[in-house]
């Protein structure tokens, strides 16, 4: 059995192991277009601080792909699919034959249309190991920075920049940082603690343009603010890198559509990861759910079922646990202020502490939790399970929420396990 993995990052690496945890023979390729073996993407902004040495970024060792014979091709893309005959051919003119194959391509970034972007090599996505690498080379103490995107990305990527260069400038189109992710309220208190670091914000308003010829100089806001700078950082956002799978004739929406089997609509085809439209368990709905946690699982699954296993992936929503300058976020499921039963908030701004909780039709269905993060186990357990509030001991707004909130035979489930009948 020929198995081929297109990508190299979570949901491939995780393809992998199930494979040869499943089929001790088979023969197991891995496809990159990066050229280093698999590493932790998030930890990119870490190696730009120089928090985390180079060879502390490797997410699995040389020695994991040999002990496991894994043939891995690095600096090897995938330029198209032929499903009809099991074959797949990359841009350096190789052709690779499959018995059964799993798209694991990720994403990759968005750029906006901004007018005299191309050609400039003072521009930067930050994505990759490889953009951070770029970006350390380029920057001195003197450097005038400016990011596109006030989100998760573009963030990441200032933290990284502090106390690396002269100036740091965050812009972007939306009112308040993570805006997809925070409430107006929450987003301050995130802001605002960023902004302590001698980083400016400039929302409301968007790069329209890049003076310079080959290397960005100035941008021009939409607003008619004009910035110098000798880095541009585009971190607007990803989407999921489906161009090879759409053009093979698979069924694509926002991502490659798969069943809970990791199936796509051609035979013998699998897809996980960042790429996919995944099972979100609170909407019953598939869409984008672009997590390490979720995409290694979905690897999991797909490299089960390759060889021969029938395990189906549970459902996913939307989690996030990150850090900026020492200020914890915690956030889950659906939490920007829409259309819930009940929203509760409770913001200490002085403290710069914020916990928000949704509720819709009895059940917890996202919360917030910003430097008061105790309890965020119990309110991710009681999304998972669906659980009705009403039947919970007490009110869930309570600040110090326990186990005490289950009733006693859940409880005494959460803390010794649930019997095996063989034990009754």
């Amino acid at each position: 059995m020929k198995y081929l993995i297109i990508g190299n990052c979570a949901a491939g690496i995780s393809a992998a192991e199930a494979l040869r945890a499943n089929d001790k023979t088979g023969e197991i390729t891995i496809i990159s277009s990066e050229n280093v073996p698999a590493y932790g993407r998030p930890l990119i902004s870490y190696f730009l601080s120089g928090k985390v040495k180079a060879e502390n970024m490797l997410y699995r060792e040389d020695s994991f792909y040999k002990s496991r014979k894994i043939e891995v091709l690095l600096n090897t893309k995938a330029q198209k699919i032929n499903a009809a005959q099991k074959e797949v051919l990359t841009e350096d003119g190789r052709v690779l034959n499959y018995d059964k194959l799993l798209i694991a391509s990720g994403s990759i970034p968005f750029v906006p249309p901004i007018k005299n972007l191309c050609g400039q090599k003072n521009v930067f996505s930050f994505l990759t190991y490889e953009d951070a690498k770029r970006i350390k080379e380029s920057i001195n103490k003197d450097s005038r920075v400016v990011i596109a995107g006030a989100g998760l990305i573009g963030l990441k990527a200032a933290e990284g920049l502090f106390g690396k260069v002269g100036k740091i400038t965050v812009v972007d189109l939306a009112d308040r940082v993570m805006a997809s992710v925070l409430d107006k309220p929450s987003a301050d208190i995130i802001q605002n603690h960023i902004a302590r670091n001698d980083i400016e914000f400039i929302l409301n308003t968007s790069i329209a343009e890049i003076e310079g010829e080959n290397m960005a100089g100035k941008v021009l806001l939409s607003d008619g603010q004009t910035l110098e700078c000798d880095i541009l950082i585009i971190a607007v956002g990803v989407r999921p890198n489906i161009a090879v799978a759409k053009e093979a004739g698979l069924k694509i929406n926002k991502g490659i559509v798969v069943d809970r089997y990791m199936n796509t609509s051609a035979a013998d085809i699998y897809a996980a990861g960042d790429c996919v439209e995944s099972f979100d368990l609170i909407s019953n709905e598939y869409k984008i759910l672009a997590l390490w946690p979720n995409a290694a699982n979905q690897g999991e699954i797909a490299g089960c079922n390759m060889a021969g296993l029938k395990q189906k992936s549970p459902a996913f929503f939307a989690m996030n646990a990150i850090s900026f300058f020492g200020m914890q976020l915690i956030s889950a499921g659906y939490i920007c202020e829409n259309d819930y039963n009940y929203s509760f908030s409770d913001l200490t701004p002085q403290e710069s502490k914020a916990r928000r909780l949704n509720i819709q039709d009895d059940r917890l269905i996202g919360f917030l939790l910003i430097n008061d993060f105790q309890r965020a186990g119990i309110y991710t357990d009681l999304i998972n399970n669906k659980t009705k509030l009403s039947e919970l001991e007490y009110d869930i707004r309570a600040k110090d929420i326990g186990l005490g909130i289950y009733p006693e035979n859940v409880r005494k489930g959460k803390i010794w396990g649930t019997p095996k009948e063989e034990d009754l």
